[in-house]
């Protein structure tokens, strides 16, 4: 689902060859200014080395597209970016960006892009025509996210190479606190209980489990978060790639499950809850089942702290008689 390359197009100081007192006179009556000023601010660069190679990008980026909704625009809003648009998907209801930043598509559009004229894109790691990391180089510098590492750690590449170190203890810190609540609320019954988050699609009648790490999905927010708190999921070797789910005969791999955590709609709920076989399992007929309703499939550090109250919410139905 992700992944990319690049170099960019480099932004250079606002009349930096302006020397003297001839250069500063020709910068106060353009409006420029002295260094501390907006269009000196914008005008910096910084040199940084990503997976795209060595490039500058602004100091203090003003015009910022973020390429996906799950993991480029949710790192952006994180760290306070300047956000003028965003592609792939709708943001997610619990993502706090601006009604201000547009959805411009779901496949980029490049020319709408340039349009914009962004100083900075944030892009996914993964050449296609949903990720144009190629095109998107030739327009302004871009920072690549990476699918197959933790929203934690591609957090902390951004805000290293855009140096706020300050937004990003922020995001942790919230994080661990509430990783924090939910330990301390639920105890050794997270070591303890084998849970598992579950997709379902109807038209395939086939589940997913979204909590066991399997190389070919990535890192999910449901895995993730789930081994953060030290719960425990069905091994991964129970699904092999060519399934790619299970399908209903095959459910009761996940028998020995002590609860489950349906997330996605509730027509997918409630699809799922009234097939046969899935009703016979021990923890669906005991009632150890919740709905975390919206995609939490992929996501950044907004998704993870939705996935966590997903848990939070498992457990709690786990202690009920």
């Amino acid at each position: 689902m992700t992944r990319m390359l690049a170099d960019s197009l480099t932004r250079r100081r606002l009349l930096a060859g302006a020397t003297g007192m001839a250069g500063a006179a020709l910068l106060a009556a353009c409006g420029g200014g002295g260094p501390g000023t907006p269009a000196a601010r914008a005008a910096a660069t910084r040199k940084v080395t990503t997976p795209l190679g060595t490039y500058d990008i602004p100091a203090a980026p003003q015009r910022v597209v973020a390429i996906d909704a799950r993991l480029d625009l949710e790192p952006a809003v994180a760290l306070g970016l300047p956000l003028i648009g965003y592609t792939y998907d709708r943001a997610k209801p619990w993502v706090p960006v601006g009604a201000e930043v547009p959805w411009l598509s779901a496949k980029p559009n490049v020319e709408q892009i340039m349009s914009l004229r962004p100083d900075l894109i944030v892009c996914l790691n993964h050449e296609s025509e949903f990720w144009p990391v190629a095109k998107l180089r030739k327009i302004a510098p871009v920072l690549p996210t990476d699918s197959a590492v933790t929203w934690r750690e591609n957090l902390t590449r951004l805000a290293t190479w855009l140096a706020v170190p300050d937004r990003l203890a922020t995001a942790e810190a919230d994080y661990d606190a509430l990783l924090a609540q939910v330990r301390q609320r639920h105890g050794d019954l997270i070591s303890t209980a084998k849970v598992a988050a579950i997709s379902y699609l109807a038209d395939e009648a086939t589940v997913y489990v979204t909590s066991t790490r399997r190389s070919d999905q990535g890192l999910l927010p449901a895995e993730t978060t789930l081994t953060d708190l030290g719960g425990s999921s069905p091994d991964g070797k129970l699904f092999s790639m060519a399934e790619n789910g299970l399908s209903s005969e095959q459910l009761d791999r996940i028998a020995d499950c002590q609860g489950f955590m349906i997330t996605g709609s509730k027509d997918a709920y409630d699809a799922l809850m009234a097939n046969p076989l899935w009703l016979k399992l021990p923890a669906v007929k005991a009632g150890k089942v919740t709905l975390l309703e919206g995609d939490i499939y992929h996501g950044g550090c907004y998704t993870v702290r939705k996935a966590i109250e997903g848990w939070d919410a498992l457990f709690t139905k786990l202690k009920e008689a």
